[in-house]
């Protein structure tokens, strides 16, 4: 999460170490707290693979920053990291979704389509899965009762959220479709019109 969340946030633009903490701590922190101890670390590793480098430094007060930019690898390896449709972990994990969602404008409305569709698949699964679990321990411990009642609320209230997302996506692509056929049309009335002039002249 820490790995793909530096490299779109360096997308946006070139940020040094501590704006991309306070950038980080904004976006991630009602996930995790970003430290420097780990923020440093996965940046050093990052220049290392060629994902990121030192664009410049600035002096701000006592002291210089390097400002770090993503490099072209950077950004295919963020791009693969935002599409991944195999781990099923990633649909599992609530956070590490939400992360992806927040740099969905960087796909194509069809892989955001199967990566939403592959989200509403996998809480549509959980959601008897929680009803089991909910009545085996009716009679045992409310509160237990209770939170598996509010899971199956929860993700109900989810997939009615991403079915919708799930709908633009679809418009989007089929608007774009129709757009493209139009322009194929257009590229063959126009190619038998230059033809049926060359014939009669």
């Amino acid at each position: 999460m820490l790995v793909m969340a530096i490299l779109g946030l360096l997308k946006e633009r070139p940020m040094h170490g501590y704006e991309l903490k306070k950038r980080l701590s904004y976006m991630l922190g009602h996930f995790w707290t970003v430290s420097y101890g780990s923020l440093y670390p996965a940046l050093k590793r990052l220049e290392r693979a060629g994902d990121i480098e030192r664009a410049y430094s600035v002096r701000e007060k006592t002291r210089h920053r390097n400002v770090y930019r993503i490099t072209r690898a950077g950004e295919n390896d963020f791009i693969k990291l935002l599409s991944d449709t195999v781990a099923d972990n990633s649909f599992a994990d609530n956070e590490k979704f939400d992360l992806r969602m927040a740099f969905f404008q960087y796909l194509e409305p069809e892989t955001r389509l199967s990566l939403l569709e592959k989200r509403v698949k996998y809480l549509k699964e959980q959601i008897p899965k929680f009803k089991a679990y909910r009545s085996s321990n009716r009679d045992q411990d409310r509160y237990r009762t209770s939170l598996f009642r509010h899971k199956v609320g929860q993700a109900k209230s989810d997939i009615r959220w991403l079915e919708r997302l799930i709908a633009q996506e679809r418009d989007v692509i089929k608007k774009r479709e129709g757009k493209s056929t139009k322009k194929q049309k257009s590229a063959v009335v126009g190619g038998e019109e230059k033809v049926r002039a060359a014939s009669s002249a």
